[in-house]
């Protein structure tokens, strides 16, 4: 099966579950001292949380869930627009170090049940 075999939804969540593990493996890779002082290790979890919130709003639009109201679909979305709209100085890093902490692993759960 290639990637075009693949329903557009379904395409997204694959791609946020792959994002997910890839966030998972790049917070093992330090704790909050270093997201605090590694400008490219902070950066790199905003990028990757970027690209959630992408493929949650493809997704979105593509299964036409309201992206005002329907979770976590919404809320991934806003945080990447806040993460991609923002000067860095004005990032809530508390809020970025928090979801990576806690948010992947039930995300992932939730994916991975929209995929079954």
């Amino acid at each position: 099966m290639t990637s075009g075999d693949v329903r557009p939804d379904r395409h997204a969540l694959l791609e946020l579950e792959a994002l997910l593990d890839e966030l998972v493996q790049v917070r093992h890779d330090g704790d909050r001292g270093r997201f605090d002082v590694d400008h490219r290790f902070r950066w790199l979890l905003h990028r990757i949380w970027i690209a959630v919130g992408n493929e949650a709003y493809a997704y979105a639009r593509l299964t036409g869930r309201d992206l005002e109201r329907d979770r976590p679909w919404s809320g991934l979305y806003q945080l990447r627009n806040r993460l991609a709209h923002r000067r860095l100085p004005d990032i809530d890093e508390d809020e970025v170090w928090r979801m990576t902490q806690f948010r992947p692993e039930p995300l992932r759960e939730q994916i991975r049940e929209l995929l079954r």
